[in-house]
C-alpha cells in the first residue's frame, strides 16, 4: 500500500449519525456530534462493562477496567492520583533525555533504516519503560502483549489463536508486573505510595504501556509520511498538531449509552454502542478549512485525536515532545521513504515498516 493510498483510507465521508452494522452500533462522524460524545461522559460513558448490551468477549481486558474506561467519581479520584506523572513541568524535565535517545538512535542507524524499528519504537518503548522502571530485557515482551491484546476484540474474539495469544499475554502481563510491585521504580514506586491497590496498579500500567507506547510510535511514522512530500515546516509544533489532524494515530473511540438520548437527529437507546470517528470529525468542512489537505502550518486546529473532555489523553504532552525531538532531528538531513510494509488490521492499516534511505 502506498502512501497516498493510506492517506485515500483516512479520507472519509462526513455526514449523519448512521446505524452500523459491522460496529454493532451508531456511528458519529460529524464534529459536534463526535465532540459531544467525547465530553458528555454522563449520556456516553466509557464503561463498556457497565453498560453495554452486547456479549464483552475481551472482558478480561485490563483496559476496561482503566482510567480510560472510567466515569466519574471514581474517574476523577483516580486521574487526579496518575495525572501528577505527566504534568508538562514532569514531561519537559524529560526532554533532554528523549533529545538524548533520539540522536543516539539515529547515529546507529545506517544510511538506509528501517524509522518504525530502528526509531519510531524503540524511541516509545524506552520512554514509557523508563517511567515504569522496566528492564529493557523485558521490551520485546510488551510489544508482544500489545499487540496480543489489543487484536482481540470485535468479530475478532472468534478467533481461537487471537483468544490464546490474548488470556496467555494477560497472564504474563499481570506476572511480570507483580514481579516490579515487589521493587517499585519510576512512576510505579510513585503510584504505590499514593496507595493504588493491585488490580488497579495493573490497570494503569497497562493502559500505559499499550496506549503509550503505540500511539507515540504511530503519530511518529504518521508524520514521516505526511511530511514526505511536504516543504520543511518551519515550526515542528503546528505541523504535529497537522499531522494529529490529517492522520490520527487512533482513528475513533467507542462510548456507551447510559439513558435515551437523540444525536444528530437519531434516538438512541440505553446500552447501545457509539463510535465516534475522530478521523472523520477531523476532515469536518464545517470547522477545518480544505480538509483533506495537508498543511503544516495550519494554524487554527482544534482537531479531536487526543480526545476531549474528562478522558483528555493523559500522555498528550509526552507523545507530542517525543515526536517534536524526533522530527526536529530528522528534518535536519535529507531523506526519503525508500519503501512500505503495511497490512489491515482490526481497526485499520497498521504500517509494520517505513525504510528511509538519507543523503542526497
Amino acid at each position: 500500500m502506498s502512501v497516498e493510498e493510506i492517506f485515500a483510507f483516512h479520507a472519509q465521508e462526513v455526514g449523519p449519525v448512521r446505524f452500523a452494522e459491522p460496529f454493532g452500533g451508531w456511528v458519529a462522524t460529524r464534529y459536534p456530534d463526535v465532540r459531544r460524545v467525547l465530553a458528555d461522559h454522563e449520556v456516553f460513558s466509557s464503561d463498556e462493562l457497565r453498560y453495554s448490551t452486547q456479549p464483552i468477549p475481551h472482558g478480561a481486558n485490563p483496559l476496561l477496567r482503566s482510567l480510560q474506561a472510567t466515569d466519574p467519581p471514581g474517574h476523577h479520584a483516580l486521574r487526579r492520583i496518575v495525572s501528577q506523572v505527566f504534568t508538562p513541568r514532569a514531561v519537559s524535565a524529560l526532554e533532554p533525555l528523549i533529545t538524548a535517545k533520539v540522536h543516539a538512535l539515529l547515529a546507529s542507524a545506517g544510511p538506509v533504516f528501517d524509522l518504525v524499528g530502528e526509531v519510531a519504537h524503540p524511541l516509545s518503548v524506552h520512554t514509557i519503560a523508563g517511567l515504569l522502571g522496566v528492564r529493557p530485557a523485558r521490551w520485546p515482551d510488551f510489544v508482544r502483549w500489545t499487540e496480543a491484546i489489543t487484536s482481540f476484540f470485535g468479530r475478532f474474539t472468534a478467533d481461537e489463536a487471537r483468544r490464546t495469544a490474548f488470556h496467555q499475554a494477560l497472564t504474563e502481563l499481570g506476572a511480570y508486573f507483580r514481579e516490579e510491585f515487589e521493587r517499585p521504580a519510576g512512576i510505579i514506586a510513585t503510584l504505590m505510595a499514593a496507595g493504588l491497590t493491585e488490580d488497579e496498579l495493573i490497570n494503569f500500567c497497562t493502559l500505559l504501556l499499550i496506549n503509550g507506547h503505540e500511539t507515540t510510535k504511530t503519530l511518529l511514522v504518521n508524520a514521516v509520511l505526511c511530511l514526505a512530500s511536504a516543504p520543511k515546516p518551519a515550526d515542528v509544533r503546528p505541523a504535529v498538531e497537522e499531522v494529529l489532524r490529517y492522520l490520527p494515530p487512533t482513528g475513533g473511540t467507542d462510548r456507551f449509552v447510559t439513558r435515551p438520548t437523540a444525536l444528530g437527529g437519531a434516538e438512541l437507546r440505553p446500552g447501545q454502542r457509539v463510535v465516534a470517528m475522530i478521523t472523520a470529525a477531523n476532515r469536518d468542512p464545517a470547522v477545518f478549512a480544505d480538509p483533506h489537505t495537508f498543511d503544516p502550518d495550519r494554524t487554527a486546529n482544534p482537531h479531536l485525536s487526543f480526545g476531549h473532555g474528562i478522558h483528555f489523553c493523559l500522555g498528550a504532552h509526552l507523545a507530542r515532545s517525543e515526536v517534536r525531538a524526533a522530527l526536529t532531528a530528522l528534518l535536519d538531513r535529507p531523506w526519503r521513504i525508500a519503501d512500505l510494509d503495511t497490512h489491515r488490521t482490526p481497526v485499520g492499516i497498521d504500517v509494520r515498516k517505513v525504510t528511509l534511505a538519507t543523503g542526497r
